[in-house]
């Protein structure tokens, strides 16, 4: 969410979509064309202009594979965001409003995890880097020759083995450097090594104490094919998604020690919360899942960081356009105007639905 700045400060109003993408079955053409259709018409009532509409269409009718969702937020022609969701939305959605609707995409997508994907054999590796949405490909072709031990004996038989060691751990080497300039670039918090066993060993001997820490190795892939490679990427999937729920599980448990500290770096209702993201005071925004904050309304002038419960709270500020508007856009936005993160939680009982993780007291 924190990587949305330039997108919640793009001027407005906005229409942000969330449908239902999933293509597993014969007709799941047909049937994304007329939930895409229904949502348009809605748009269209609620004052969207053709220009945003059109923008969207083309996006909206995309392809994904199996059950997935896809948000859209779209404003003055021009398509803002465009993300394949993990899992389809509850319901379809679609919402014209003066700021972007934010918060199911913190619902449907979890915290960032940014990490790293090798796979390799003793001849270099293909690598994966996959950070907001984008994945970025490497490939690293190491020496061919020689590579292969062969049957025999004496002294020349010796060193050609030694040759091939060398040749095999001077490949590991190159594989090695180009995680490390991944996982740094990235900052990456997971590091996954598929292939050969062999090859994975030498280039676990090649990596850094920093990318030891972050690193899982994932048997069933290979460079070459012939292994399965879906139960690889099922495996990788579920590693972030354990990566995403441990990461979320820890702000939980962070806002609860702050909470039961006598000046911590907890707040929680919407007065103090509001007062916090107004300050850009926010390190973590946390929402209960089950909470209706759209029927909660506050006040937020043209700034997404321009947020208050009281409309003459901003005046006094020297904002002069304050209009009242849903908690759920509003506070979602400023999160993510100000680098917050946003949680959707089940674990912490929060007064009025919302607390906050602060940078300071």
């Amino acid at each position: 969410m924190s990587t949305l700045g330039e997108v919640v400060r793009a001027g407005g109003p906005f229409a942000s979509v969330y449908l239902d993408a999933s293509h597993d079955t014969e007709d799941a053409a047909k049937a994304l064309e007329l939930r895409w259709r229904g949502l348009r018409d809605d748009l269209a009532r609620q004052g969207a202009d053709e220009d945003t509409l059109r923008a969207i269409d083309a996006a909206a009718l995309e392809p994904l594979t199996g059950k997935s969702g896809r948000a859209l937020i779209a404003a003055h022609g021009e398509l803002l965001l465009n993300r394949p969701l993990p899992r389809p939305p509850a319901s379809d959605t679609a919402r014209w409003s003066r700021r972007p609707h934010l918060l199911p995409l913190a619902s449907l997508l979890g915290p960032e995890v940014p990490h790293v994907v090798i796979v390799a054999d003793r001849a270099g590796a293909d690598l994966h880097a996959h950070s907001d949405g984008i994945e970025t490909n490497t490939e690293v072709h190491g020496e061919t020759h020689p590579l292969h031990k062969v049957g025999g004996g004496g002294w020349a038989h010796k060193r050609f083995q030694n040759t091939v060691e060398e040749t095999a751990q001077r490949n590991a080497a190159r594989v090695a450097e180009a995680a490390e300039t991944l996982v740094s670039g990235l900052n990456a918090r997971l590091l996954v090594l598929g292939g050969e066993v062999q090859a994975r060993a030498a280039i676990r001997e090649e990596l850094s104490p920093r990318c030891r820490e972050i690193l899982v190795e994932v048997e069933g892939a290979s460079l070459s094919g012939g292994t399965d490679d879906e139960s690889f990427d099922a495996a990788v999937q579920t590693l972030v998604a354990q990566h995403r729920y441990a990461e979320e599980h820890d702000v939980v448990e962070r806002f609860a020690a702050e909470s039961g500290r006598e000046g911590g770096l907890a707040v929680q209702g919407m007065e103090k919360v509001v007062e916090a993201l107004r300050e850009a005071n926010v390190a973590a925004l946390l929402v209960a899942d089950r909470t209706p904050l759209g029927d909660r309304m506050v006040f937020a002038g043209d700034d997404p960081a321009q947020v208050a419960v009281r409309e003459s709270d901003l005046r006094a500020l020297g904002v002069d356009d304050v209009e009242p508007q849903p908690a759920d856009e509003v506070l979602a936005v400023a999160a993510s105007a100000t680098g917050a993160e946003v949680v959707i939680t089940e674990e912490a009982r929060l007064w009025e639905g919302v607390g906050a993780l602060l940078r300071h007291t």
